[in-house]
């Protein structure tokens, strides 16, 4: 993330807006401790408590501890608003967006992997299922399950080498349940996913709220896995490409356009359908889509913790931080008419 402060600060100073960081603790005296960077790094000082908070609390442990609800309670008695103010789950996420009918075609099939009779039947449906841990990231500890041949063949995230196989259901659900280790994870149907080179493709839509609180899209990258990967995640290998670039290589130029638009509105609506459902503010959505071979796009996941990973160069700043300050001074003044 410091990279990406550092240019917070400075599109900030530029607009005469004061910026600087915080660490979780008490407003009771008024005052926060807070960090501005300078020469040696970034320094400790008292400031005055801030008019709106953007939340990267990277640890969904300290989200839920009580010294966090205490600081959501304690902007709540001074009416500050604060916005991404938690992780999202990805079973209730998806328990969400099955509720609006124009979003149900583009959702897999996604069940909580709890009880052996409702997995029993989810994989009678289904040859090719993704295990994935309902709070997990980057990722890690995902498997692919395909059946081969009357068995399941079981892949894991990060190991090509790592391949196990199930001879039957009821072994498959054991070898699950001890690779959970009594955490939560997700059955989600398995997509057969557009490749290029054997290499399978997704794309993350980062989107913002404008000063009119409506989504727009900020960036759209195209995420390359590496051949033989389960996933596309830059975290395990994959590259990463402009997306309305990689679609016009990918595809006649119309097609191309056509798919763009059909991925922007995917992800707008699908940004609207969770801040309509849900108590908390967002201001930031990172949408995970991806296409299958027939070119029909769907939702694999939504992030409220979109990575802030340098990439590249830009020659003033990244348009997410612009976006980002533009959203808190929108709040601010609807905070403050």
């Amino acid at each position: 993330m410091e990279k990406f402060y550092q240019e917070m600060k400075s599109y900030c100073n530029q607009q005469g807006i004061p910026f600087y960081l915080v660490k979780l603790q008490s407003l009771q005296d008024g005052v926060v401790e807070g960090y501005l960077p300078g020469q040696g790094g970034w320094k400790a000082l008292p400031l005055p408590i801030p008019d709106v908070f953007y939340n990267r609390i990277h640890s969904r442990k300290l989200e839920q501890s009580p010294s966090f609800k205490l600081f959501k309670t304690e902007l709540e008695e001074r009416s500050i608003p604060m916005f991404n103010g938690r992780f999202l789950s990805k079973h209730d996420v998806h328990e969400l967006l099955i509720l609006e009918d124009e979003l149900l075609p583009n959702l897999p099939e996604t069940i909580l992997f709890n009880e052996k009779e409702t997995f029993l039947t989810f994989i009678e449906k289904h040859s090719v299922i993704y295990f994935k841990p309902e709070s997990g990231s980057q990722g890690r500890n995902i498997c692919r399950l395909t059946q081969v041949a009357g068995k399941w063949k079981i892949e894991q995230s990060g190991h090509l080498q790592n391949v196990d196989f199930a001879d039957t259901d009821e072994k498959l659900f054991e070898t699950l349940k001890r690779f959970s280790r009594k955490r939560s994870f997700i059955l989600q149907k398995g997509i057969s996913l557009f490749e290029t080179d054997q290499r399978k493709v997704d794309f993350r839509i980062l989107l913002h709220r404008n000063e009119q609180l409506e989504w727009k899209v900020t960036s759209m990258v195209a995420r390359i896995g590496d051949p033989g990967t389960i996933v596309s995640n830059l975290a395990q290998g994959g590259l990463m490409k402009n997306g309305p670039d990689f679609l016009k290589e990918a595809f006649e130029l119309q097609d191309a356009s056509r798919i763009y638009q059909k991925l922007v509105r995917l992800a707008k609506n699908t940004a609207q359908a969770l801040v309509e459902n849900l108590d908390d503010s967002f201001g930031e959505l990172g949408i995970d889509l991806a296409l299958d071979t027939d070119t029909h796009p769907w939702i694999i996941e939504v992030n409220s913790k979109p990575s802030k990973k340098f990439q590249g160069n830009y020659e003033t700043f990244r348009p997410s931080v612009k976006s980002i300050i533009d959203f808190m001074l929108a709040l601010n003044r609807e905070n403050h008419p």
